[in-house]
């Protein structure tokens, strides 16, 4: 028997998200979830019988997997995930056991694997080809307070969107850029629909007035009626007395509302409150999900987390990423999608992963994976609360171009906007009223205790002399910024945002970093930039 290849990280360390469950396991959960593969003719009273044997066997022998493994130093998987796929490897070979029993009898041979993944693709509904999405942008400056219990609805973030299909999902997600008054001063928004919140809150923490900072806001909601919803951002400034500036020097924000059908959508929800001790990549649980995608199909990723970090040291960081099946998508530099700091305990936050991924055909289990990794501190650990979503959302793969990943790692020392290498796409419009849904992620790692680093999006039209054009909120601030004077916030900058080019033609998107002076030194303090990191461009197209 030949040995499995070992995958490697950039470090030269074995993968650390690799399971000891090969990809047919992964893809009975699919096979499950499509229903029994019985033969039709059997009676309804029949089927269910058979349903609750076949349940009660996989049942038992998941057990008795998670028993067998859970006392093993090895063992990276949460027992939820190992039981998972031990019910539904177990409970794949009794349905194959039955329907060779039930086969012809002059077909001795057992049906192969690429007959099995046939059947699952035959029974999945394409991609649409055209999205409806609404959008609501304002650029009026507005004044928020702070308050424990108040809520001020921000100007400019409203839609009332009408599902379809009573079944749809709609993909929700607000940017804008918050500026406090005073010194350590927090700011807080989510969003509600027809009044009642739906999401967590997504927080930011500056220790000085006037450093703006940029709160992406996604959220996937399914309200499983076809009726009209109102859905508003609120915000407020925390603190009673403290006030916070929406769009201080008028930056435009944008809310926008994309309609999905059911069938191209996968999520889960949980709000378990779960301690996150220090040590290696481990799964969060209750946050994986499976999905089957056709060839050519890619798959938008979003994933949002609420936590509180329990530390007050710049040493310190929390990382979460996302893998697929045993693949990571933050590539083979085991970076983590996502990295958070703190300097100051009780911060509570909302983290944001964001990427888009090109997956085989077939079925593919996606988890959610943190880790937390310190300094000489004792006692440290984050506390992941309230609401967290995983969304997995089938793209028709003639719609998306990208994802274009980060070809290697530059090291940012110019006031200057610097293009990342490989993080540029080209698109062209179908229709000029057509609009470019953006998903971007970008890794961030500086080289000293003190630093300012921002990103942003360029656009500029092929053959065309103008020049390109800032994406962000002004041209010195980009769309973020990773800031050592933050009291808490992320350092990955991540987000999705709508983009209305106006004309026919091509178009091409490029992903650019700039760092700034703190005057701690006559040099900018530089970062590094490029170890993973991906631009996408989804056509939304009527």
């Amino acid at each position: 028997m030949e040995s499995e290849e070992t995958i490697l990280t950039h470090a030269g360390y074995p993968n650390p998200h690799r399971t000891a469950f090969s990809s047919a396991d992964v893809g009975a959960c699919q096979l499950q979830a499509s229903g029994s593969k019985v033969a039709e003719t059997k009676s309804l009273e029949e089927e269910e019988e058979l349903q609750k044997s076949l349940t009660s066997r996989a049942a038992k022998a998941a057990d008795a997997a998670v028993s067998a493994r859970k006392d093993a130093a090895d063992t990276v998987l949460s027992e939820q995930v190992l039981w998972r796929q031990a019910f539904i490897s177990e409970r794949q070979k009794a349905e194959d056991e039955l329907a060779q029993e039930e086969r012809d009898p002059e077909q001795d041979e057992a049906p192969d694997d690429g007959e099995a993944l046939q059947r699952l693709l035959d029974s999945i509904v394409p991609c649409y080809d055209t999205y409806t999405v609404s959008i609501a942008q304002s650029a009026d400056r507005q004044r928020v307070d702070g308050s424990s219990e108040r809520w001020t609805a921000v100007k400019g973030q409203q839609l009332t969107l009408k599902p379809f299909e009573e079944d749809d999902c709609l993909l929700l997600v607000s940017n804008a850029l918050f500026t406090p008054e005073s010194d350590r001063e927090g700011s807080h928004c989510l969003l509600k629909r027809d009044g009642q919140s739906i999401s967590s809150t997504f927080s930011g923490y500056s220790r000085q007035r006037t450093w703006s900072h940029h709160v992406c806001l996604p959220w996937l909601d399914q309200p499983m009626k076809c009726a009209e919803f109102e859905y508003q951002v609120m915000a407020n400034a925390g603190r009673q007395g403290c006030h916070v500036v929406i769009g201080d020097k008028k930056e435009r924000r944008q809310f926008f509302g994309l309609t999905l059908p059911a069938c191209q959508v996968a999520w889960v929800q949980d709000d378990e409150v779960l301690g996150l001790p220090p040590g290696p990549w481990r799964d969060v649980n209750g946050m994986h999900e499976v999905i089957a995608t056709l060839p050519g199909e890619k798959v938008l990723v979003l994933c949002t987390m609420h936590y509180v970090a329990n530390w007050s040291s710049e040493l310190n960081r929390g990382r979460f990423t996302l893998v697929r099946d045993d693949t990571g998508l933050d590539g083979l530099a085991d970076r983590g999608l996502q990295s958070v700091r703190s300097l100051g305990p009780n911060q509570a936050r909302t983290l944001v992963m964001a990427t888009v991924d090109e997956p085989p055909a077939g079925p593919h289990l996606y988890r959610v994976r943190a880790a937390l990794t310190t300094g000489d501190e004792s006692g440290v650990s984050a506390t992941l609360q309230n609401e967290r979503q995983l969304a997995l959302v089938r793209l028709p793969g003639h719609l998306v171009t990208g994802p274009m990943q980060a070809t290697h790692p530059i090291e940012v020392t110019e006031g200057s906007w610097t293009e990342i290498p490989g993080m540029s796409l080209t698109c062209s419009l179908r229709r000029p009223r057509d609009r470019i849904l953006l998903v971007y992620h970008v890794d961030c790692s500086p080289l000293s205790h003190f630093y300012e680093a921002h990103f942003t999006i360029f656009r500029r039209k092929e053959a065309s002399s103008a020049p390109a054009q800032n994406l962000g909120f002004s041209e010195d601030y980009g769309l973020d910024m990773v800031f050592s004077d933050y009291g808490a916030s992320s350092e990955y900058p991540a987000a999705l945002l709508v983009d209305t080019p106006g004309s026919l033609g091509a178009w091409t998107y490029y992903v650019a970093a700039r760092v700034a002076n703190l005057g701690t030194s006559r040099e900018n303090p530089p970062v590094v930039v490029g170890y993973s990191g991906s631009i996408s461009a989804v056509l939304l197209t009527r």
